[in-house]
């Protein structure tokens, strides 16, 4: 362990920054959390979050999930699909800072990636998410939570406006996984994790929605197709006369 880890109370933000209004806004939350999992699984009760999550933020566009599976190791930040990610924060090393591939148990961050081994960890700083024309929903894996030195609920989501949830996450205080995510009506275009306490705790799995754009050919045909349908009811107006 080390030193300047597991010392103080556990705490999560969550700082949603962006569009969000959050009084005209419908923001539903998903969660589950399977206490002292080990790091291979089952993680039953995460996995059912997940996959109410999917259901709820497919009906906002497509998702994509960043896995960490295909980044450099270490704090560098990097850019995978409609996403963008920053590290900051002290670098303690494999196991425990930026993208790493190395766990030293369920009390800390591990992967949970079928057939992966990365996973991103922040134990004393943060890692902010921007997705590429905004998104509304946020969903993800966190490992090796604990709440032995408050006992409290570890996740708080603030809003641009100022305004804040306390989750209803049942975070656990012998490590494991849990899953927190939530759909909101209005999009937003970044989401910063900040640890606040210096917990090893680790996130995979970073699942958003990407709101579909038409590609250029297919908007010129829809351009096309309209200026035809118009043509056509302009001949049968003329005929009319």
């Amino acid at each position: 362990m080390h030193p300047n880890l597991k010392t103080a109370t556990v705490a999560l933000g969550l700082s949603l920054l962006g569009s969000v209004c959050a009084a005209q806004s419908a923001i539903n939350t998903y969660s589950g959390s399977d206490d002292a999992a080990d790091t291979s699984g089952p993680w039953t009760q995460s996995a059912a979050a997940e996959t109410s999550f999917g259901s709820a933020a497919a009906g906002f566009g497509s998702l994509q999930t960043l896995t960490f599976e295909a980044q450099a190791l270490g704090m560098g930040g990097f850019t995978q699909g409609n996403a963008s990610v920053a590290i900051s924060g002290s670098d303690y090393g494999n196991g425990f800072s930026g993208v790493s591939n190395t766990t030293f148990g369920n009390l800390y961050g591990f992967n949970v990636t079928s057939g992966g081994s990365q996973w991103l960890g922040a134990p004393a700083g943060s890692a902010t998410f921007t997705f590429a024309g905004g998104t509304h929903a946020f969903g993800a894996y966190f490992t090796g939570l604990q709440t032995v030195f408050s006992g409290s609920s570890l996740m708080v989501v603030t809003f641009n406006d100022g305004t804040s949830q306390t989750l209803a996450v049942p975070v656990n205080a012998n490590g494991g996984a849990s899953y927190f995510g939530f759909t909101n009506t209005n999009a937003f275009s970044s989401v910063t994790l900040s640890n606040v306490s210096n917990d090893a705790w680790g996130v995979d799995n970073v699942s958003f929605t990407v709101t579909s754009v038409p590609e250029p050919g297919s908007m010129a045909l829809m351009v096309a197709g309209l200026a035809m349908v118009g043509a056509a009811r302009r001949r049968r107006a003329n005929r009319a006369l």
